[in-house]
């Protein structure tokens, strides 16, 4: 079975990416496998920090709850870049003679997710809250 995540999210009008613009370097299908195994990865970690939880006193559970909302949180982030979604499209700073990362003459913007940084900004929140 093949991830279609990237095709069914992509955008195949020129001009029509987010925000006006469209990248010719982006995320790759072994890419996109990969966020998909962390996702998974991140959502298993959250059940099991949600059932060690109810090994413990209520009065220490709140804990295992924080750990259990970081690890969601960042299983969400992680099934947004793995879907193509969360991205958008920048200039390249350096542009380069491989034409695998070079992207082409009319299109030289690469992806960034943007995602991760919301990511970030949410799980330093929640870390905080741990201390």
């Amino acid at each position: 079975m093949s991830n279609n995540a990237i095709k069914a999210n992509s955008h195949p009008y020129p001009g029509h990416g987010v925000n006006g613009y469209t990248s010719a370097i982006g995320i790759t299908v072994r890419g996109s496998d990969w966020y998909w195994t962390v996702t998974a990865i991140m959502t298993a970690a959250t059940f099991a920090f949600i059932g060690l939880s109810f090994t413990k006193p209520r009065s220490h559970r709140i804990f295992h709850y924080i750990t259990a909302g970081i690890t969601m949180i960042a299983a969400i982030a992680y099934f947004t870049m793995g879907s193509d979604l969360g991205q958008t499209p920048i200039p390249v700073e350096f542009v380069r003679s491989d034409p695998k990362v070079s992207g082409t003459p009319t299109n030289q913007n690469r992806e960034i997710f943007y995602v991760r940084y919301v990511d970030w900004y949410a799980l330093a929140r929640c870390i905080d809250r741990e201390r």
